[in-house]
Order: structure tokens, then C-alpha cells, then sequence
């Protein structure tokens, strides 16, 4: 694989007096490409031992390992151990020259970068970042206290708490002093490398900045110069202001791709790889943070949207279109039923004779006569009070005899001469008013002119009641002839 590498370095001392950080870009800062054995080293020490001794320390230790990492033609592992061992014995002579250094040392990180990818070893607590999109993975080893109490608080035998008070957190359990050196960090075989990718050589003093923050930094010049890159993280340390801010000094190396590179991980041991990776991640883009540039602030970088903030962004834009589709569906469908009713008219059969059924006349009524109704329902009480004794039937009174009416005398009896006068007949008088009043119908005294009476139900005997089904039956008066004369037999005599 071919790629260009492009790197630059920037530092500030924060709140200290002096710098005390040191680092080396071999063959130099700038861009180059790695071919065969053409390679890249970058070289960043963190001194310590006060301002003098600290400032001393890591100029050494940069100076050594360059020159004895590229004097040789030593496999990997060799020359990294072979410049290490040089660093530490440069110190333990520039001690020897002069005392007043007793106690100096350094931090160390030694990255080498060729085709293949990057090798690198390093002692104590500085960073050797990789920003692969979104995430921010530390490569090296942390030799510093805080990181074994962290590690502790991870399997539970301390809590996080008591892990970030510790006041010893900074201390060191590795460094270069000239002495024996207590912890390693060394990797010979290759990282592969891809298009896009940053490598970050940093000291401790970026610290300041948590994995999100570097991150988002990291997101917002990724495609920016190395001068960029490095200048970024440093105005964001500054502008954090932390007291007592320590010494930071900043590596920036892009991987640049070239036109047979292709922006894909390598195929090789990927799976594995990423493994490894993803278990040092420090942090991934969030776009949580904002860091002061030259007085502006620039936007945080876009990232992943959770499925609910999606929906709470998403959902009223998606429910107003629905709205606005179902109206269009529904006046479409009401055009097409008005289209329908608008159209040509149904053609009407021609008039002709009509057929009509005959009204069914409604059923009669039937009137039931007083003697074909039902007697109505009598309760009889279970312990009747006993009926009162019969009365005895008043006798019946024979009818008046009728006073004939009298005869008006008409004189001799007729003549039978010639010169008689005609005859003449005689109506009977009308009866009175008080003749009329006294006699009732059939009181006439004529016994075949006189009405046959229905003698009627049989009476109760004593102590009983009258049969069950029994018609009572009124008894009326004949009405009178329309005249208000009363039928007789004529008893004139015949002429």
C-alpha cells in the first residue's frame, strides 16, 4: 500500500515557567511518501526533575533515540530496544557530568511509519492517539497510577470514586531515568493504516481534554493541514484554562491516500484488529463540545441520531405530509364521484300504459250487537255475602178498558132521491191530549192488536244465583207510529 504522510508540531507551556517537553520528526517535518525502507520517525519526550533537569532530560532522550533508530539496519524489534537502552544510558551519563541533574528523567514515545503501517514503543503517560472515524483510540500503554486504579474500579475492587481522588494519580510507575526501566511498551509488528487516518503523538498536558472533546476536535479539522490539526488541540487546551495546566506539545501525522489507496480497512486481520481497537477507545464523536477558535466558535460536528431523537425531529414533518396526502386522496375521490353524477342523464322510457294494481279495500270493522259481546269477567269473591231475600213480583194490572171514541151524529139517513146531496164520509176524532198521555203503547184493550211480552230470564231462586251465560234482556216500549196514532182494525161500516 501507498500513502503520503504529513505531519507538523506545535507546544505550549500552560502554567508552568518553562517548557520541558522535547520531540524530533525525522527526516523532518513536512510531507513524504514511504517506499521500501523510507519511512517517517517521530520522537516526543515529557521531562521531569524540575526546569532545568526536565528541559535537559528530554532533549537527550529525542537526540539519542533518532540517531541510534536510524543508524542501524537492525529488524524492528532490535532497534527499538537498541534506542530505548541508548536514551536511558544518555541520561545516566549526563547525570555523571553533572550532579546537579540527579533526578532528571523523562517520558518517552518512538512511532515509525513506513508502507506497512506504524510500530512504536513507549514509556510512561504519554498519548500516541489514533482518530479513525468517529472514534479516538489510544494505542500505547498509560504507565501512570491512575490508570492501574482505574483498571482496579473496572474489576470492582475499588469504586470510581476512590479511583479519580486519589491525589498520586499522576505518578509514574515507568520512566527514563538512567536506571532500570520498569514497564515497556513495545509493539514491532505493523498497525495498518488507512486513507483518512490521524496519528496524534501528544504529552501528558492533553489530558485536559476528555476522549469526546478530542474527538470532536479531531472531527472538525480532519480534513484540514497538520499545522491545523495540531494547532486546534492546542488553542483548545489553552482555552480550557485549567490550573496549573501543564507543559503540552502536540504531533500531528495524516495519512494521506494516494490514487492506488482506497478509503477501506485492510482486509487482513481486521477482525481481531478492530477488537483490540475498540477495547482503548477513549472517545468517539459526539458533537456535545464546542471549542473557541481565534474568538469564533465553530459548529460541533454532526453525528449519529438516536431512533427517538429521529422520530421527535422527524415525526411532526412525517404526520403533516400524511396529512396533506389524504386530503389530495380525498378530494380526488370526491371530483370523481361529482365527475360521475355530472355526466349525461339516463336515458327514460318512453311513456306508455301504466299498470296499477287495484286497491285492496280496507277489512271491515264487524260490530258485535249487545248479544253477541262477552260478558264481561265477573271476580266472584270466594266467601259472598248471602244475596238479600227475593222480592215478591208486584201482581199485574188488567188493562183499562178503551171509551170508544164518541160518534158525531150526521142527521137522517140519506136520502135516496135524485136531488140528494152526495154523501159524505166521517173521520174518526182525533183523540185528546189526554187521551193520548193516559193509554201507552199496547194499552189499546184489543187483545190481538196487544204486543207479546218475553216473560225473560227465569228468576233466581232463593239463595242461589242466576245462571252463568245469561242474557240479560231490556225490555222497551214498541216506539209509536210516526202519525202518533195507534194501529187498530177499521170498524166502519162498508158502504
Amino acid at each position: 500500500m501507498s500513502y503520503l504522510l504529513a505531519s507538523a508540531a506545535r507546544a505550549t507551556i500552560g502554567a508552568r515557567s518553562g517548557q520541558e517537553d522535547a520531540y524530533r520528526v525525522w527526516p523532518g517535518e513536512g510531507a513524504l511518501q514511504p517506499v521500501g525502507d523510507a519511512g517517517l520517525l517521530a520522537v516526543l519526550a515529557d521531562g521531569m526533575g524540575g526546569h532545568r533537569g526536565g528541559a535537559v532530560a528530554g532533549q537527550t532522550a529525542c537526540a539519542s533515540f533518532a540517531e541510534n533508530f536510524t543508524a542501524g539496519a537492525l529488524p524492528f524489534d532490535q532497534r527499538f530496544s537498541v534506542a530505548l537502552e541508548a536514551c536511558n544510558d544518555a541520561l545516566a551519563e549526563g547525570v555523571e557530568r553533572n550532579p546537579a541533574l540527579k533526578g532528571m528523567g523523562c517520558t518517552l514515545i518512538g512511532a515509525w511509519f513506513d508502507d506497512t503501517g506504524i510500530r512504536w514503543t513507549s514509556v510512561g503517560d504519554s498519548l500516541l492517539l489514533l482518530y479513525r472515524f468517529p472514534d479516538v483510540i489510544r494505542l500505547n500503554e498509560d504507565h501512570s497510577l491512575g490508570s492501574y486504579l482505574d483498571e482496579q474500579a473496572r474489576r470492582n475492587e475499588i469504586t470510581l470514586e476512590e479511583a479519580r481522588g486519589n491525589r498520586h494519580r499522576n505518578a509514574l510507575r515507568s520512566a527514563l531515568t538512567g536506571s532500570k526501566i520498569d514497564l515497556i511498551d513495545l509493539r514491532t509488528d505493523s498497525l495498518p493504516l488507512i486513507a483518512g487516518d490521524w496519528i496524534i503523538l501528544a504529552s501528558d498536558g492533553l489530558s485536559s481534554l476528555d476522549g469526546d472533546e478530542l474527538a470532536d476536535i479531531m472531527y472538525r479539522f480532519r480534513e484540514g493541514t497538520p499545522e491545523q490539526m495540531a494547532e486546534g488541540l492546542i488553542a483548545a487546551v489553552e482555552a480550557k484554562g485549567v490550573p496549573e495546566q501543564d507543559n503540552t506539545t502536540v504531533v500531528a501525522v495524516r495519512v494521506e491516500g494516494a490514487s492506488e489507496t482506497v478509503r477501506v480497512r485492510p482486509q487482513a486481520d481486521t477482525d481481531g484488529e478492530d477488537v483490540t481497537l475498540r477495547t482503548r477507545r477513549i472517545g468517539v464523536v459526539s458533537g456535545r463540545k464546542m471549542v473557541t477558535q481565534g474568538g469564533k466558535k465553530s459548529a460541533p460536528p454532526p453525528r449519529p441520531r438516536s431512533t427517538l431523537e429521529t422520530l421527535l425531529t422527524k415525526g411532526p414533518i412525517a404526520l403533516l405530509l400524511a396529512a396533506g396526502a389524504a386530503f389530495v386522496l380525498a378530494a380526488a375521490i370526491f371530483l370523481f364521484k361529482a365527475s360521475r353524477n355530472l355526466g349525461p342523464e339516463p336515458q327514460v322510457a318512453p311513456p306508455g300504459p301504466t299498470r296499477t294494481e287495484p286497491a285492496r279495500p280496507e277489512p271491515m270493522r264487524q260490530i258485535q250487537s249487545p248479544e253477541q259481546r262477552e260478558p264481561p269477567t265477573r271476580i266472584v269473591d270466594p266467601d259472598p255475602p248471602p244475596p238479600p231475600p227475593p222480592q215478591a213480583a208486584p201482581p199485574l194490572q188488567p188493562p183499562a178498558a178503551a171509551t170508544p171514541a164518541p160518534v158525531p151524529k150526521t142527521g137522517p139517513g140519506p136520502s135516496t132521491g135524485p136531488d140528494a146531496p152526495p154523501a159524505t164520509r166521517s173521520s174518526p176524532p182525533r183523540p185528546t191530549k189526554s187521551q193520548t198521555q193516559t193509554q201507552t203503547p199496547g194499552e189499546t184493550g184489543d187483545p190481538d192488536l196487544e204486543p207479546q211480552r218475553d216473560p225473560g230470564p227465569p228468576l233466581p231462586q232463593e239463595g242461589g244465583s242466576p245462571p252463568r251465560g245469561a242474557k240479560k234482556v231490556e225490555r222497551t216500549n214498541p216506539a209509536p207510529p210516526p202519525n202518533g196514532r195507534k194501529d187498530k182494525k177499521d170498524t166502519r161500516p162498508s158502504q
